[in-house]
């Protein structure tokens, strides 16, 4: 677990902040980049050198490719980020899912996002536990930059944890996709077998994940799915499993562990 301090937004920032709150994401800006993943840089340096060849008059390249690269390659999901606004510490978010670029739903022109779960962190604690500092390496001046992080930092969020759940939501590119896999697979979990209405009765019917077997995150934009073999029904524990690799294990692998453990 990682700590990580994000300006909402330099000119406005609270309502910045409130739109990431509504939606269940963070975001930076430097959008007319375009989707990062397209660009598939190597480092920070190539980021903000690609910024710097479609804005030459831009002011803060070197500022727009550490906090692009971090979000992009760096930030991992269960990473905690410390949201300013204003210049004041106002909350902390979970991240819950891989980066993404979305246009269609900037918050206030700022496209480069991560999904994420608001927390009842105190964010002036976690950054105290912090060190008070950035990491080594990183700038202060930076939209989003890695902070010191130490133990004490860890078992705040550890303690805090206790008082709050967070859920991860999949990108579905197409519900009629994850409803045409289910009436192929069933709603039982194609790993452990798991079907909630039997464990749980009538308030676990039609409960279960759909997985991607190409992570969306390692995907080249949108693309046509098949159902039947894109798309594979899994329990949330071993959605979880499954996605400890990354890119995420296919599910023969996750399968062949289970049943090694299980018998």
């Amino acid at each position: 677990m990682q700590v990580w301090r994000l300006v909402a937004h330099h000119e406005e920032s609270r309502k910045a902040l409130s739109k990431m709150i509504d939606i269940g994401r963070i975001a930076i800006g430097w959008s007319n980049i375009g989707d990062i993943k397209d660009l598939a840089p190597r480092n920070s340096s190539e980021i903000a050198a690609k910024l710097k060849s479609i804005q030459p008059d831009v002011e803060n390249a070197n500022m727009a490719g550490p906090s692009l690269w971090n979000l992009f390659s760096e930030v991992e999901i269960g990473d905690q980020v410390i949201v300013t606004a204003n210049k004041k510490r106002k909350c902390v978010f979970t991240i819950t899912g891989p980066y993404i670029f979305d246009p269609n739903n900037s918050i206030l022109g700022y496209s480069h996002q991560r999904q994420a779960a608001l927390t009842n962190i105190d964010p002036e604690k976690l950054w105290q536990a912090s060190e008070g500092n950035v990491a080594e390496g990183e700038s202060v001046r930076w939209t989003l930059v890695k902070c010191q992080g130490t133990k004490k930092s860890s078992d705040i969020v550890y303690f805090e944890g206790k008082r709050y759940s967070v859920t991860s939501t999949a990108i579905e590119r197409d519900r009629s996709a994850r409803d045409k896999c289910i009436n192929h697979f069933g709603c039982s979990c194609q790993v452990c077998g798991i079907n909630f209405e039997d464990v749980y009765g009538n308030i676990g019917r039609n409960y279960i994940h759909v997985h991607h077997r190409v992570d969306l995150a390692h995907s080249n934009g949108e693309y046509i799915i098949n159902p039947e073999a894109d798309l594979v029904p899994l329990c949330p524990n071993c959605h979880a499993m499954i996605h400890t690799d990354k890119p995420a294990m296919s599910v023969e692998k996750l399968k062949s562990i289970y049943a090694a453990n299980y018998a």
